[in-house]
């Protein structure tokens, strides 16, 4: 009996002893490559999947597992008599490759700086990461990347190409709206991007501003867009309404329009607006685009008034006419008719320029009467009667001059225009530039044809 128990001893020492000399390591993933690591550090392969390794007594064996993709995992077996002869080995975190362009654009993991690149990064197991490529002036580039079950595998290697350009827009002012191709994309400041091998046009614009226009192109052979640019609006639109319809309107002295006008004020400029039409007081507006002036407004609506100068006036069809007086009274003598045709004329004029008897000639003084005193235009209408032989003895031509202020001249200014040093001239009855005829009479010398008739009767 004692024989037989020494026996089964002995055997179960011997496979015990067996077991141990062998280790089967089994890698997880199942392709995954199995070396063994000398003391040297080099690493042989030993097979794929599954290896069979010899353990000396009191040699340690190094194996590590490797497969693209994975950080590799190593272990160390000893022999050892309470040893498994099997082992599992897994490879749990990823490993990815990146790659960026431009080369040296910076690589963000989770939004933490990594570094340029190439960059090795690993992803836990059961973790997401988030890659991003950055770099001025361009696009950035984001990907999130997962080791978790169900979800896209990594690849082993990402190259990421940064081609899009981007360009941050400023507008000033800082409340115009700027648009990219036509469409709205901000107000103030916009992100704008430029694709590869194409062109953007930015606007930016703002009522009462001549929008600017820039074009982008991010093309080769091309200059590169700007990290940055500021697109100012200096020159100024202005709209110019005026009433009445037919007003006519003047820019720097020059009529551009009746009624409305779009015009343009380049920065740094100042310029003078005329609004005139007869028979209404002419309006004058200073423009200035300078910064030390009054920012213009983007709209102007201009009423004129009703000139003074018509209201005291009435139109006539004698104006500027001659007019023929027949005496036919017999008994009233050449020199009679004479006498009383100045004597009538005396009393409408203080004044007489010439009167000869002998060739039946009169003239009076021009007299003027002027109206919308303090405004931006005055208006003066000036009279005076010419009495000429009519061909025969007790028949005359009488006329009756009538002529108002020209809109437009420079006489019409104001008083503190001219007394300011500007180029009006002054406003009197004897200069002769500053009138042109009209087809009115003053009430004080519409019933002069009719007294001249009447006395004559």
């Amino acid at each position: 009996m004692l024989r037989k128990t020494l026996l089964f001893t002995a055997l179960f020492i011997s496979c015990l002893s067996q077991a141990q000399k062998e280790l089967t390591v089994t890698a997880i993933p199942a392709d995954a490559e199995i070396y063994e690591v000398a003391n040297t550090g080099y690493a042989m392969k030993k097979g794929v999947g599954s290896v069979i390794f010899k353990l000396d007594k009191e040699k340690p064996v190094t194996v590590e597992v490797r497969k693209p993709g994975f950080i590799s995992e190593k272990k160390t077996f000893l022999r050892d008599k309470n040893g498994e002869p099997r082992a599992t080995i897994e490879l749990t975190q990823r490993l990815v490759q990146i790659n960026a362009s431009p080369a040296d654009a910076m690589i963000l993991v989770n939004g933490a700086e990594f570094g340029r690149s190439p960059q090795a990064v690993s992803i836990p197991k059961g973790v997401s990461i988030t890659i991003d490529i950055k770099k001025p002036g361009f696009v950035t580039q984001s990907k999130t990347l997962y080791n978790k079950q169900g979800e896209e595998v990594p690849e082993i290697t990402y190259l990421f190409k940064l081609e899009d350009r981007i360009v941050s827009i400023k507008a000033d002012p800082q409340d115009a709206n700027i648009l990219v191709d036509g469409k709205k994309r901000g107000e103030g400041t916009a992100q704008v991007i430029i694709p590869k091998d194409k062109c953007v046009v930015v606007r930016v614009e703002k009522q009462s501003f001549i929008s600017n226009e820039v074009t982008y192109c991010n093309k080769e052979l091309e200059n590169a867009p700007p990290l940055t640019d500021v697109i100012r609006l200096k020159d100024r639109s202005i709209q110019i309404n005026a009433m009445p319809e037919d007003a006519r309107i003047f820019v720097d002295g020059k009529e551009v329009a009746k009624g409305n006008y779009s015009m343009k004020l380049n920065a740094g400029k100042c310029s003078e607006v005329l609004v005139l039409k007869s028979g209404f007081v002419g309006v004058k507006t200073n423009l200035c685009n300078q910064s030390d002036a009054t920012p213009p407004e983007g709209e102007y609506a201009i009423q004129l008034k009703q000139d003074e100068a018509y209201l005291q006036s009435e139109q006539s069809s004698i104006a500027n006419k001659n007019f023929n007086l027949i005496i036919e009274n017999s008994t009233i003598t050449p020199q009679d008719a004479w006498k009383k045709l100045v004597s009538i004329i005396q009393s409408y004029f203080d004044e007489i320029e010439t009167v000869d008897y002998s060739t039946s000639y009169l003239k009076t003084n021009w007299v003027g009467k002027t109206f919308n005193v303090g405004s931006d235009f005055k208006s003066m209408i000036r009279t005076r009667v010419i009495i000429t032989y009519g061909g025969e003895a007790n028949k005359y031509n009488i006329k009756i001059l009538s002529e108002i202020t020209k809109p437009e001249s420079n006489c019409a200014r104001s008083a503190n225009d001219y007394n300011n040093g500007s180029k009006s001239a002054s406003l009197t009855a004897t200069n002769d530039e500053c009138f042109e005829p009209v087809d009115r009479i003053l009430r004080k010398y519409s019933d002069l044809i009719s007294e001249i008739q009447r006395r004559f009767k």
